[in-house]
């Protein structure tokens, strides 16, 4: 029964045997590395690299390097102090396990497991007390001492390249950077050799740069597993920039500027969308919802005209009447246009609210022929209008074809221009009038003598009525010179069969003034007649005796 040679039952123990061995050796690396969970790391004080704190903590661009991979490795490590003197021969003789910051030197390196990734560029900078040295200038280096940390390849590499230039610098050798900066401070010396991002001296100026490029993380033979596990986690989780903890490190250290530059950079990025969003977003949004707001009282009849008449005062009769916008509030109050213009401005809207006031005077028009005071008699309503308004081509065609479709009577609508107009724009605007006027339309020239420059406009410009300014009112008696204009204009007004209004006119002494200095030519507008009042009370509207 059991006589019989199973070769298949043999096939079977050697393959598990195969498999144990093979399990076997493929794990004594892992066995050495939880073996050497804890690391010993050689510490030299090199600040940036390694320092210690305010608080006696060890801190530096090294120590915060170490603890990121090793809390990814799942290793503890702890110091050991060494120096330039010993580092090295500690490490071969695996008294550490290992040590950051080493350059490749050439010999002694084929002894020791370098990293397959470098973890700095070593970046010196020399510092000098003198301020005045211009920065890079090699010839002030010619006889002067400099210290610097004994070891320091960069330093030493800068001098050997300086006297091939006959430049001769005196090295002074420190065992430690403490020591360095202590010699350098008692005035020893003229110059140090500081490692880039140590502002220990930050007073004193940064004369020239050198380096003797990279740095590794180093091992020996016992510890080739951890050298060869820390560049497994940079390669698979540290490869890229985006989220990567140890190149925010290295920023941290050594990239200050330039990360003082890119907040610069950012601080003016938002400046300049701060500005832009004040110049052009801030106006667009504002514009639209004022423009919402503007659309939407006029949607509602919130936007109604009040009209102040005009008169003649030799005869107490109403000749016309000034249409003026107002707004109407909560609780039915009535808002003045200094209370909204701004809105009608802002939202770029005089165009559409001139138009709409158009069409509401026209029918207004036909609402007062037919009250029994004014059946059958000769009257005309002013709107106010711009020049800029009267430039606009599709403005000026759509006020004509408004009018000609309510085939409104010959001289019932007066149009007033209120704003300054200058002599080249009276050419351009003289067509203009002359179309407006063969379509119906009444003209008027408001604010004469205020923001009219000259009397060229009376010959250029087609105008029926002359408008002057409630300041020539409030001094007709106290200036002689408000009272010669308004007799200067009686006449020019007179000679060309015009009309003259004048505006302001509030007291008794006004109308008295007036009738002494002035032709029959003469209109009336103001609160001594009448203040601006609704279409609906023009039917009791009665002029004072």
């Amino acid at each position: 029964m059991f006589g019989g040679y199973n070769m298949n039952t043999n096939k079977k123990i050697i393959a598990i045997l195969f498999t144990c061995l093979l399990v076997i050796f493929s794990n004594i690396e892992i066995f050495s590395l939880e073996k050497d969970q804890n690391i010993k790391v050689g510490l030299y004080s090199y600040a940036p690299y390694y320092y210690k704190d305010k608080n006696n903590n060890i801190t530096g661009y090294y120590h915060e390097f170490l603890d990121i991979l090793c809390k990814d490795a799942n290793i503890t490590y702890e110091y050991v102090d060494v120096d330039v003197d010993n580092a090295l021969e500690k490490l071969k003789n695996n008294e550490i396990d290992i040590l950051l910051g080493i350059h490749y030197i050439e010999g002694i390196s084929k002894e020791l497991i370098y990293s397959e990734n470098y973890i700095s560029l070593d970046h010196k900078n020399i510092c000098s007390k003198d301020g005045n040295i211009i920065y890079g200038d090699i010839n002030y280096f010619n006889g002067k001492k400099l210290t610097y940390v004994k070891g320091d390849l960069s330093t030493i590499l800068m001098n050997n390249a300086l006297k091939e230039k006959n430049i001769d610098i005196d090295l002074v050798e420190a065992k430690n950077l403490d020591e360095c900066i202590n010699i350098f401070k008692s005035g020893e010396v003229d110059l140090i050799s500081l490692p880039q991002g140590n502002n220990s001296l930050g007073n004193y100026k940064k004369i020239y740069k050198h380096s003797s490029g990279i740095t590794y993380i180093v091992g020996n033979e016992n510890s080739k597993h951890i050298i060869k596990k820390f560049d497994e986690i940079i390669n698979t989780k540290y490869k890229s920039q985006y989220n990567n903890k140890l190149f925010n490190v290295y920023n941290k250290y050594f990239r200050k500027e330039i990360i003082a530059m890119h907040l610069a950079i950012l601080c003016c990025i938002f400046l300049l969308i701060a500005i832009i969003s004040y110049k052009i977003i801030y106006p667009f949004v504002k514009k639209r919802v004022t423009r919402r707001k503007v659309i939407l009282n006029k949607k509602n009849d919130n936007f109604i005209l009040y009209y102040q008449p005009i008169v003649n005062f030799n005869n107490n009769e109403v000749v016309g009447f000034e249409s003026l916008l107002r707004l109407k509030y909560k609780n039915n109050k009535i808002l003045p246009p200094s209370c909204f213009i701004k809105d009608i401005k802002v939202s770029d809207m005089f165009v559409e609210m001139n138009l709409w006031i158009l069409e509401r005077v026209i029918y207004d028009y036909k609402v007062i022929s037919n009250y029994n005071c004014y059946k059958n008699k000769d009257f005309y309503i002013s709107i106010n209008l711009s020049f800029e308004e009267l430039e606009n081509e599709y403005f000026v065609n759509k006020i004509i074809e408004i009018a000609n479709e309510n085939k409104i009577k010959p001289g019932s609508i007066c149009l007033e221009i209120v704003e300054k107009i200058g002599i080249k724009d009276l050419k351009n605007i003289k067509t203009t009038i002359k179309n407006l006027k063969n379509n119906g339309f009444k003209i008027a020239i408001d604010d004469f003598g205020i923001e009219y420059a000259n009397l060229n406009i009376l010959e250029i410009i087609e105008f029926d009525i002359i408008k002057l300014d409630k300041y020539f009112a409030d001094n007709i008696v106290k200036s002689k010179i408000n009272n010669e204009v308004i007799k200067f204009m009686s006449n020019i007004t007179l000679i060309t069969n015009k009309y003259f209004v004048i505006e302001g006119v509030e007291e008794n002494y006004q109308i008295d003034e007036i009738k002494k200095i002035c032709h029959n030519n003469i209109y009336i507008q103001g609160y001594f007649y009448s203040k601006p009042i609704p279409i609906e009370e023009i039917k009791e509207f009665t002029i004072r005796g």
